[in-house]
């Protein structure tokens, strides 16, 4: 997307603020998490979110510095146990985090009768069936009436997950799945500015721009910018405001810093080898 120095900066320095936002509430997580415990998910989150940030820099990333000591292999088995323990009918929050453990420990883990967004998480992106499937749910118009943020959340991780967060571009076998996904971010997005969403529309933005780098998502950041607290994190809703936040601001703020990286560095530039997939 086209931008000036200073417009870069600013994102810079808005992503700077919400990154000690974040900072402070890992350091308020517990050290090992028992199972069942909230700070799982959180914790999966924010790693996913983490990797995002480094490979759009193509360096280490300060959220994976502030995670390292949180982070831990028992951290990892307790995930993993998380998630083999969670309903097969519902979408496991941090499952996105398996596209960046170590190969060994997906091994332990069978995709089964998963939802879509798990499979494509424990998947390669090899198995044709499983791309084309990706492909009609991608295509598939959401009428207005049916949309809620865990929806379009929904469609979010399948298309991240397509594209690896930007890593790479799904080779879909209808070039028209790219056309129908664009159509429906921009929906979707409208959707979220009019009613004051500021998850989805951030969801959307960072969507958009993996379709198409070059997408101008500015005057949606606008709205998501403005709403940034003093404290640095973000609210679930667009608008002003100056009261500091709790837990509630984690998946707004994650949200709006993926969005944040990817309309600073445009495009993925790659993890450095040396950095731990899980750190």
């Amino acid at each position: 997307m086209p931008q000036n120095p200073a417009y870069k900066q600013l994102l810079t320095l808005i992503t700077a603020r919400s990154l000690q936002w974040l900072r402070g509430r890992i350091e308020q997580m517990p050290m090992a998490p028992l199972p069942g415990s909230p700070a799982i998910t959180d914790l999966a989150n924010i790693a996913v979110v983490a990797n995002i940030c480094s490979g759009f820099r193509g360096s280490e990333a300060p959220l994976q510095t502030f995670l390292r000591s949180r982070f831990t292999s028992s951290f990892i088995e307790t995930f993993i146990l998380d998630f083999q323990c969670s309903p097969a009918s519902s979408i496991y929050p941090g499952s996105a985090l398996l596209r960046f453990l170590p190969s060994q420990d997906l091994i332990q883990i069978l995709p089964g009768a998963r939802p879509l967004p798990e499979r494509l998480a424990l998947s390669d992106l090899s198995c044709r069936n499983l791309l084309a499937e990706a492909a009609a749910f991608l295509r598939r118009p959401v009428p207005e009436e049916c949309l809620t943020d865990d929806t379009i959340d929904t469609y979010a991780r399948v298309l991240g997950l397509c594209y690896r967060f930007g890593e790479e571009r799904p080779r879909f076998d209808d070039v028209r799945t790219y056309g129908d996904a664009y159509a429906n971010c921009l929906r979707f997005a409208d959707w979220a500015q009019r009613k004051g969403h500021l998850v989805p529309l951030a969801q959307m933005g960072f969507c958009l721009c993996l379709i198409d780098p070059d997408h101008d998502i500015a005057p949606m950041l606008a709205d998501v910018i403005s709403s940034q607290r003093p404290d640095g994190s973000f609210p679930t809703r667009l608008g002003f405001g100056t009261a500091d936040q709790d837990g509630a601001a984690l998946q707004p703020t994650l949200a709006a810093l993926a969005a944040l990286q990817i309309a600073t560095h445009g495009r993925w530039h790659g993890l450095p080898p040396s950095v731990p997939l899980a750190a």
